[in-house]
């Protein structure tokens, strides 16, 4: 596989919650690649509002696999911040869905 290049993006619709929208680059030279900078916006409230930032500084690192995704995440939020409109899940989920993008794209597929 090639290196991943550039920074992609993807928006997923949670079933009867809010639109997610995620803009992503990571590094194929690690295995599994991990993400080198996330951003996470959409329609959804996080309470406190600098948890977002913090959210996506604590995923630069992380493994793009769904389940360390949502592990992380799920650790992150914890019972200090509140999510209203989408799960842990659901942001895994979008950053997949990107990190899939980037992989066809990359490969040329």
């Amino acid at each position: 596989m090639k290196a991943m290049t550039g920074i992609t993006s993807a928006d997923y619709k949670v079933p009867g919650g809010k639109l997610l929208r995620v803009r992503l680059s990571g590094d194929s030279t690690q295995q599994p690649p991990t993400i080198t900078r996330v951003t996470l916006t959409g329609d959804f409230f996080m309470h406190p509002e600098e948890a977002i930032e913090e959210l996506e500084i604590a995923l630069v690192g992380v493994p793009l696999t769904r389940k360390t995704l949502q592990e992380r995440i799920e650790a992150f939020l914890g019972e200090r911040v509140q999510v209203i409109g989408a799960a842990p899940e659901d942001f895994a989920h979008v950053i997949m869905i990107a990190y899939a993008r980037m992989a066809k794209k990359t490969n040329g597929t």
